[in-house]
């Protein structure tokens, strides 16, 4: 009996949301794969072998070709040539035949082949997302945004793209799987021509007329990368703002107006001269009222 047994606080366990460490893979080399092959086929050979010599199967015709059916069929070849000769190419025709409906068989349909594409881009981010934020120039031209959207939309990553007039700019926010961002971190920093393509002229006319031409300036830099708990966007939205601080009021709607100061952040120590107020005189900041960031 103990005094104080009643007076100690236990803590109850809870139940923890992650899933268990997956069990590790054992990877096997090219010479072990090929040898696990060559003994799988051994064993299926040797169970028709069996089956044939206790009369379940019959026993299969030998494979001719006009190389190797004298040698086969011994005198028999000799008889009559042209006739064996002809069985020989109705054979190989017929092996042919065979071989081409297999592939028929085994070819995916268009919406098998979208579900399997699908299937290979699709990650899961119930229990956590990886996010991306990059600082952008420019991006008022039609080849950037029709790039970013698309491969955002391919690669089912939510987020936005928020430009600024006053300073001139953009933050493009993106959050999705970890493969996913890294593919679309490849594309911000490395694929995108920002600058414009050499081999096409840089002047492009939309419906209504206008001519957007290439930035030679413009440019994109990564401004950090990271992971949170859920998604905070729904699509991939574009939207103008024409202030900095509309801006962050947009995004501080969504419970990431941090994200704006970071790319002012960043922008700045590039040697922009922005001359921007992130906070009133007192530190506190405007008490206006939120304005909430568009959904597609």
């Amino acid at each position: 009996y103990s005094k104080t047994a009643a007076l100690v606080q236990h803590i109850v366990p809870i139940e923890t949301r992650t899933k268990p460490p997956p069990q590790p893979v054992l990877h096997l080399t090219k010479k072990e794969r090929k040898r696990q092959r060559k003994l799988r086929r051994a064993e299926k050979q040797r169970e028709l072998q069996d089956m044939q010599a206790a009369g379940l199967i019959p026993p299969p015709e030998p494979r001719l070709t006009l190389k190797n059916f004298i040698q086969v069929m011994g005198d028999q070849a000799f008889v009559d040539p042209s006739q064996m000769e002809r069985k020989v190419a109705e054979q190989m025709q017929a092996r042919q035949q065979a071989h081409l409906e297999r592939n028929e068989a085994k070819r995916l349909t268009k919406e098998q082949r979208a579900e399997k594409r699908a299937r290979k881009l699709e990650e899961d981010t119930t229990e956590s997302v990886t996010v991306a934020l990059f600082w952008v120039k420019d991006m008022s031209h039609p080849y950037h945004r029709a790039k970013v959207e698309l491969n955002a939309r391919q690669n089912n990553i939510t987020g936005g793209v928020l430009e600024c007039e006053h300073p001139s700019m953009a933050c493009v926010i993106c959050e999705g799987g970890p493969k996913a961002i890294k593919r679309y971190i490849r594309l911000m920093t490395v694929r995108m021509k920002w600058q414009g393509m050499d081999d096409v002229q840089g002047d492009e006319e939309d419906e209504d007329g206008t001519t957007h031409k290439f930035n030679p300036e413009n440019k994109c830099e990564l401004v950090w990368t990271g992971m949170g708990t859920r998604r905070l966007f729904k699509s991939f939205v574009f939207q103008s703002c024409e202030s900095s601080d509309i801006a962050r009021k947009v995004l501080k709607a969504k419970g990431v107006g941090h994200f704006w100061d970071q790319v002012l952040t960043h922008a700045s120590g590039r040697g922009e001269s922005f001359n921007l107020k992130l906070a009133t005189a007192n530190g506190e900041e405007d008490e206006e009222e939120d304005i909430v960031m568009a959904e597609g």
